[in-house]
């Protein structure tokens, strides 16, 4: 409250000194606003009211004296508005009014004041910022300092609590929420967050309700959401904290072609220089993010074969592999020698890795599957099929998995892969590292085995394309 009247007091203590009004109510009669041209009736030490031609005719016409008008601005708008002091000690007696050039014309062009507060000003504070803004009388929006608020005498605030500004981490697009709680709102323009005084928007990875998702038969990722709505970049979605898109548009069922049943596919049946880049995830992430960059920088799609165990324990390694635009595939869930299991057994396995594949990348692994250790047995191949499954193989077997404590190098993973180069060859390599020597031979190798296949006028192809 002291802080109010000492607002009042500013304001007052100026007009004052301009003479343009006393500390006490202004004597009963007629007073003309000259920017307007109303005239108002000051009567009884109390009533003051506009009034009519017909009013003031019916009085005689009476001079009316000039109205204890002044005219305020603040400092950051054009906007002028006056302000006339019927009684200078009783703020709620003051009429503010904002006007436009004409007015101040008609008032003789007065130079404004700067003051710390406007009657008819909106004080308010969004739900998203702790920032308080204030919109003045002709429209113009202001974020407020703290020396500001306080010199406009701490005005109560409206708290639009559901309602404010976000903006995703990931992107530069800003969302005027209309709705926080139910993810309710539309980008705006620059020239709109301008408008609102450049609030500040909170900074947020998610938006309620909004959705990552990817066609069934597409590895691009759309974002749907109140600030965008379209396909998105893997390093957008690694920026958005890698969140496992939704599926859409997923076949009802799939049946194994009767060409694909009863056979564990060693090799691509084609003529074309074509190669397919596989590799088996289950115990370590460790060259993950080196596949997939090679990868990406030479253009290249390969398939991976996962574990339920590493989708459970490497989510994101799954995630980024599926965002890279690679097809995932079923590897078993425990990785156990199918031979000795039985049949329920080997659905069990199926079961359980696919769900943990789907629930860490959003993505199911049918029809694609690896038998662990390419044991197998025709039983076996019948019962994957079954599951919707088509079992493959490969044509050579890189052998990087042994590492370098088993023999192998860098040299020898190239040269074996490329030594056994042929039409439709299928490339078995894996993304761990070995667990005592701790190399990643396949991961280091694997720009030498791209350069080496494309020299030999080979092109890379994925198994999913087999199977569509």
């Amino acid at each position: 409250m002291t802080a109010v009247l000492a607002v009042v007091a500013l304001i007052l203590g100026s007009l004052s000194a301009a003479g343009t009004a006393t500390a006490a109510q202004i004597p009963d009669g007629y007073y003309l606003l000259k920017y307007s041209g109303v005239i108002y009736r000051v009567s009884d030490g109390a009533e003051i009211r506009s009034i009519t031609y017909a009013e003031w005719a019916a009085a005689g016409f009476p001079a009316p004296r000039p109205a204890p008008t002044d005219y305020v601005k603040y400092p950051w708008t054009p906007t002028i508005s006056a302000v006339t002091y019927f009684d200078p000690a009783n703020s709620a007696s003051w009429l503010w009014e904002a006007i436009d050039y004409a007015a101040w014309q008609r008032a003789g062009a007065p130079v404004p004041r700067i003051v710390p507060y406007v009657g008819g000003s909106y004080f308010y504070q969004w739900g998203t910022s702790t920032q308080i803004l204030v919109e003045e009388p002709g429209g113009v929006r202001h974020v407020l300092s703290y020396p500001e608020w306080e010199a406009s005498g701490f005005q109560t605030f409206d708290r639009r609590h559901n309602e404010g500004f976000l903006k995703l981490a990931w992107t530069s697009t800003i969302a005027r929420m209309s709705d926080l709680a139910t993810g309710k709102g539309a980008p705006i323009t620059y020239d709109q967050w301008r408008e609102q005084a450049f609030p500040a928007p909170r900074v947020v990875n998610r938006v309620t309700g909004d959705q990552f998702y990817r066609e069934y038969s597409s590895s691009t990722i759309w974002y749907a959401g109140p600030t965008e709505y379209r396909p998105i970049t893997f390093a957008e979605w690694q920026a958005a904290g890698s969140p496992p898109p939704l599926v859409v548009n997923v076949p009802a069922t799939w049946g194994v072609p009767a060409q694909w049943r009863g056979v564990d596919l060693e090799r691509i049946q084609t003529t074309r220089p074509v190669v397919a880049l596989t590799f088996d995830a289950g115990a370590s992430d460790a060259g993950v993010a080196s596949i997939l960059d090679t990868l990406a920088r030479n253009d290249v799609d390969a398939t991976f074969f996962v574990t339920g165990a590493f989708a459970r324990s490497y989510p994101a390694a799954v995630q980024a592999m599926v965002a890279g635009g690679h097809p995932v595939g079923n590897h078993s869930d425990t990785h156990p020698d199918f031979t000795t299991l039985t049949n329920e057994q080997i659905m069990a396995e199926l079961t359980a890795a696919d769900s943990a594949v789907t629930a860490a990348a959003g993505r199911a692994t049918v029809p694609l599957f690896r038998f662990p250790f390419g044991a197998r047995t025709p039983a076996d191949i019948a019962v994957v099929n079954d599951a919707g499954y088509v079992a493959f193989r490969w044509t050579v077997d890189s052998l990087g998995w042994q590492g370098t404590s088993g023999g192998r190098s860098v040299t020898s993973v190239r040269d074996r892969v490329l030594a056994a180069a042929t039409p439709g060859e299928i490339v078995l390599m894996h993304v761990g590292a070995h667990p005592t020597d701790g190399s990643t031979l396949d991961a280091d190798a694997l720009p030498s085995i791209i350069e080496g296949l494309r020299a030999r006028g080979y092109e890379f192809t994925t198994l999913s394309s087999l199977v569509p």
